[in-house]
């Protein structure tokens, strides 16, 4: 039986920041992503649901050339953190599935990703929270730097992460409980910060703080966001989190591609529909 799945698919048609390809056109890198996350979805049955954010016609005619199960979602330019609080939302109150999933527009896939996903999601391990992308930062923020479990599934190896972007698979019943963190994103806190209130992880020991708020003035500002806007995060309970090693994806930003995968040689491996 194939596994069920609700998406909920923001894009904006402006570029942000320094994409690694198609850097001074939205249409084509959307379509590059859109394009790698209809091959990842072969095999899953699936509801998609797009959010467009001011964006013209032609980006619901993309949608339309790569996928069936899809309804579209208009919005007037509200920006990232109210579109997002739209995707809770629309995956919240939604029937077709418990497997939910937040995507953004700025994300490449690898074929089979979300099957790989899904498994995972499903096995003894019992992670709360997925993501496709072995961030960079893994490997080279202090702050990620803390004690990490390894399980390998089939094949696919995942470790246990403190923080990842605002792109992840999930559950409605873990939503539900942790709502509460996530809305707070809406209200201009920090990604890092809620979901080192979701795992806990470096999270309480003040000597903790020093070493990332010496590698910048964000990674200062996300431990005073942690207590600012989710101060009861002690009294909640730990979610896991995992991330795939190697990647399963990549943000597209040319500075944080995740590594050890020749990511140039796999978006020449599109083929984009006429």
């Amino acid at each position: 039986m194939k596994h069920k799945l609700a998406i909920a698919y923001r894009i904006y048609p402006l570029i942000s920041k320094s994409p690694a390809i198609h850097s001074d056109d939205k249409y084509k890198l959307s379509e590059l992503c859109i394009a790698s996350f209809a091959r990842a979805l072969e095999g899953i049955d699936y509801k998609l649901w797009a959010i467009l954010d001011k964006c013209p016609p032609e980006y619901k005619e993309l949608f339309n050339k790569y996928f069936t199960n899809i309804e579209f979602v208009e919005m007037s330019g509200v920006g990232n953190r109210e579109t997002f609080r739209k995707q809770m939302d629309i995956l919240q109150n939604q029937d077709f599935s418990e497997y939910i999933y937040f995507a953004e527009d700025d994300y490449f896939y690898l074929p089979n990703a979300m099957q790989k996903m899904m498994d995972f999601m499903k096995s003894d391990a019992k992670p709360h929270f997925l993501t496709t992308y072995d961030h960079l930062d893994y490997y080279i923020a202090e702050i990620h730097k803390h004690k990490k479990t390894e399980v390998e599934f089939e094949g696919q190896k995942w470790r246990s992460e403190n923080g990842t972007c605002m792109t992840f698979l999930t559950t409605k019943s873990v939503l539900k409980k942790t709502r509460k963190v996530f809305i707070t994103y809406a209200y201009r806190n920090f990604d890092t910060s809620l979901w080192i209130a979701l795992t806990k992880l470096r999270a309480y020991n003040p000597i903790d703080y020093i070493k990332p708020s010496l590698q910048g003035m964000d990674w200062f500002k996300s431990y005073c966001k942690l207590w600012l806007y989710t101060p009861y995060f002690p009294f909640i309970p730990k979610y896991k989190l995992y991330a795939p090693v190697p990647s399963l994806s990549t943000h597209l930003e040319k500075y944080f591609l995740a590594p050890n995968i020749d990511w140039q040689e796999e978006f020449k491996k599109i083929e984009l529909k006429d």
